[in-house]
């Protein structure tokens, strides 16, 4: 039950780091990119999108703990794929059906036409090939090499597999020095997140009495404040951020530290006995934690995110107090999170579980 509120929480994150990249207040239209300006509350604002990542690392940790110790599976790779599918074509359909009888929403308008038509049906029938959803393809590619990260943790011992996951661990932040050299791209983020799920579920128990909870709290703090900084300096004039080719990461920020935060919270929460909650918290979270992945492919769509953003902040008006702005938005981003779970419930039980059995019972 703790690991399903996980999912919930992991999603939470992503949607909030969505939320303050497109969602302008100022303007009541969909914002594309987040602008970099110099000033605490931007390094903040950034900060906030980089803990969308502790949200995607929390996936893969969750991934790594309950697979590593299971076969490999081809209904699990084609279930994914399918539901990414199911829901890409769809929206697809939508907007074409719409420009067809009607006209086309005025967020995707833009993108119908010419060269960006053409771009729009390749993303949407090709979604895995075009990286129509990174994180999605990417959760793909490491189901497909999960049984080969199991037979390493079958074979080698605990301390290589530490040292593997220290060496992905530094590939993270190798582009940091003097933005010259990476390794890191969307399959090693998730096999680091897989190998630290794994890791937790067979080594864990040797160091429980090390995770405290107060010193987890406090290295989550200490991270946070450092990419606060970070995003605080690398947007001010320095010779060293331009030397170093800092100026373009803020964004991306520190990309280990989101990491560690994901492992500390996943082992926080997941110590948490949820099964002694009262039956309808346990209910509610059984309902919203199937539709997380649902969440993520309705608002990260190629017109999804287009359409929900653009909506969002048409019909959202700011505190006439600045102060009240957060406390506003986190009741935006709640509002939208409950009604995405429940369209993205009906996705599922009228398109994709009925596709699915008819493809799965014949394939």
């Amino acid at each position: 039950m703790s690991i399903e509120l996980l999912r919930i929480v992991a999603m939470f994150l992503i949607l909030t780091c969505h939320f303050v990249i497109h969602f302008d207040w100022d303007h009541h239209q969909l914002r594309v990119v987040l602008p970099q300006e110099p000033g605490w509350w931007s390094a903040l604002r950034f900060v906030i999108v980089q803990y969308g990542q502790v949200g995607v690392s929390i996936f893969f940790i969750i991934s790594g703990y309950f697979l590593v110790e299971k076969s490999f599976k081809w209904n699990r790779l084609v279930k994914t794929w399918l539901q990414m599918f199911c829901y890409s074509v769809a929206f697809l359909i939508i907007v074409l059906l719409l420009g067809a009888f009607h006209h086309y929403p005025m967020a995707v308008e833009p993108i119908m036409h010419g060269v960006d038509l053409y771009r729009s049906i390749l993303a949407s029938l090709f979604p895995f090939f075009y990286n129509s959803y990174w994180f999605i393809g990417a959760y793909l590619l490491m189901l497909l090499v999960a049984p080969y990260l199991n037979t390493l943790f079958n074979t080698l011992p605990k301390r290589s597999m530490e040292m593997l996951i220290v060496l992905l661990g530094f590939f993270s932040i190798q582009i940091l020095i003097f933005e010259r050299a990476s390794n890191w791209n969307n399959l090693v983020y998730a096999m680091l997140g897989y190998l630290i799920g794994g890791w937790l579920r067979k080594y864990y128990q040797d160091y429980e009495d090390r995770f405290r909870t107060l010193p987890m709290i406090g290295i989550i703090v200490a991270l946070t404040l450092l990419m606060v900084a970070f995003n605080h300096y690398i947007s001010e004039q320095s010779w060293l951020v331009d030397f170093m080719g800092w100026k373009n990461r803020i964004h991306d920020g520190i990309v280990l530290f989101p990491i560690i935060i994901g492992m500390l919270v996943f082992i926080m929460v997941s110590r948490v006995d949820m099964n002694q909650s009262p039956e309808v918290v346990q209910r509610a979270i059984c309902t919203i934690a199937p539709t997380t992945f649902g969440i993520y492919l309705i608002h990260e769509n190629w017109f999804g995110f287009r359409i929900v953003w653009d909506c969002v902040s048409k019909m959202s008006y700011p505190p006439s107090l600045p102060i009240l702005r957060p406390m506003a938005g986190v009741c935006i981003i709640v509002i939208v999170f409950i009604v995405l779970s429940c369209i993205s419930w009906l996705i599922d039980a009228i398109i994709v579980h009925p596709v699915e059995k008819v493809l799965l019972s014949r394939v």
